[in-house]
């Protein structure tokens, strides 16, 4: 879903709000072709009680970010009246510079409209964004459009009901969390479900409907595994489809080891991947706080995410790889997709063994602090020529652009998530909004 942003201008009874309309829907017309869904109020509103008013109209069509455009000087208090109105939401000040108009360099006041503004909304301590330019700024634009995809991205976070069976896996400590603190301070609510509740549910799934998985699933990758086991391994994804669809979740963990690997003889990592491909954020090994992460990058770039284990660093090159967890969608378009037993003793179930897609892309994982505090571990890379981890595991061999000392200095967990393509102007946003202390690797 596109980001969906309110765009209210404010102005002054005794300036040039003309101007300032022009530019206004100019900024909109830029947003829009950025991908940007903008509810626009298209009057200059010059008075307090107006632009209350009319903040309030804007918050009944669902915006998920409001921008504060400052059209001409302004008068504090109308500005701040309609910020009084959508200050839970994300929101940004929008001014600009002089600029040439009928021959001549003139202005309306907005640049210094924006200076009083700031300072007063600093000293209230709002977390807020500052955009200067002109709507014809390529600059300013993808600030702006950086922030409209943080906003989405806060608010898609609140409404996140994330599925997670059973709870950590293998004592990994940087996995466990505080229910109570992550719903508050960065979005998801966690909704809990017994390992038992996902074999009960997979063992009475239909005939007819593992069929139809099975031969989905036979179109697109060499089997190296019996029919039976495949079907087991099908069988839980479907489950997992099934609890995801009635418990409204959007995002989901496993916990593999040890229920699932040993003792019900059938890991997650097929399963996961089948709902990460039907737009679940899905991961494992009950890490929550890295299937936020992948959230977070989720909304951020619309992507199926992956995540994987730091395998291996040599230089500035990382090896990211997962024990079988691998969505089709993100194979490397050269290499063939084997679904095959993991191999290892000890663990038993089906891998998606595949090297995933090359490419710029970022890579995140959020912390959680010991006192109520987060941050947020990111930087960029490009996926490079990856051959399969131990000749069977997926993964992805990461060239990074940042330091590899700074990375295993703040390293806090194995885990990171990656999208493709560049997001970290929208990460920066987020964290601000949510006051995530960001660390850029």
């Amino acid at each position: 879903m596109p980001p969906r942003i309110g765009l209210l201008i404010i102005g002054h009874p005794d300036y040039q709000n003309d101007i300032g309309q022009h530019f206004a829907r100019q900024a909109v017309e830029a947003l829009q072709q950025q991908g940007v869904d903008v509810v626009f109020d298209p009057e200059p509103h010059t008075a307090a009680v107006s632009a209350g008013c009319a903040a309030r109209e804007l918050l009944k069509q669902d915006v998920e970010g409001v921008i504060c455009f400052l059209g001409t000087w302004i008068e504090c208090s109308t500005a701040v009246a309609a910020i009084r109105e959508f200050e839970h939401l994300p929101f940004a000040i929008w001014g600009f510079n002089m600029f040439q108009w009928e021959g001549k360099r003139d202005s309306t006041g907005s640049f210094v409209a924006v200076c009083v503004l700031k300072g007063a909304l600093d000293r209230m301590q709002y977390r807020f964004k500052t955009l200067i330019g002109l709507p014809d700024d390529d600059t300013v634009v993808s600030q702006a459009t950086a922030f409209c995809r943080a906003a989405h991205a806060v608010q898609a976070l609140k409404r996140t009901r994330l599925g997670l069976v059973g709870y950590a896996a293998m004592s990994m400590y940087p996995g466990t969390f505080d229910h109570v603190l992550l719903r508050r301070h960065i979005g998801p609510e966690v909704v809990h479900f017994d390992s038992y509740t996902l074999i009960q549910r997979a063992e009475q799934i239909a005939d007819a409907d593992t069929d139809e998985a099975v031969a989905h699933i036979r179109g697109e990758a060499k089997i190296e595994a019996t029919d039976e086991r495949l079907r087991k391994s099908v069988n839980l994804g479907l489950a997992l489809e099934q609890l995801c669809e009635e418990h409204d979740l959007n995002a989901l963990n496993v916990k593999c080891q040890y229920e699932l690997s040993q003792q019900y003889c059938m890991t997650a990592c097929l399963p996961i991947s089948m709902t990460a491909d039907r737009g679940i954020v899905s991961a494992c090994e009950g890490d929550v706080i890295i299937t936020t992460t992948m959230a977070m990058l989720h909304y951020l770039s619309d992507q199926v995410i992956y995540y994987g284990d730091i395998l291996d660093l040599q230089g500035d090159q990382m090896l990211l790889s997962s024990c079988g967890f691998a969505p089709f969608s993100l194979k490397h378009e050269e290499d063939e997709l084997v679904i095959r037993e993991l191999g290892h003793k000890g663990f038993d179930g089906l891998i998606c063994s595949m090297t995933l897609k090359r490419g710029p892309l970022t890579f995140a994982r959020l912390v959680e602090g010991s006192a109520g505090d987060w941050r947020l571990n990111y930087g960029t890379g490009t996926g490079v020529h990856t051959e399969l981890r131990q000749g069977r595991f997926p993964g992805l061999e990461v060239k990074l652009d940042g330091s590899p000392e700074k990375l295993i200095e703040t390293m806090a967990s194995q885990h990171f998530a990656i999208c493709y393509g560049d997001v970290t102007a929208s990460l920066e946003d987020l964290c601000h909004v949510l006051d995530i202390e960001p660390v850029r690797i």
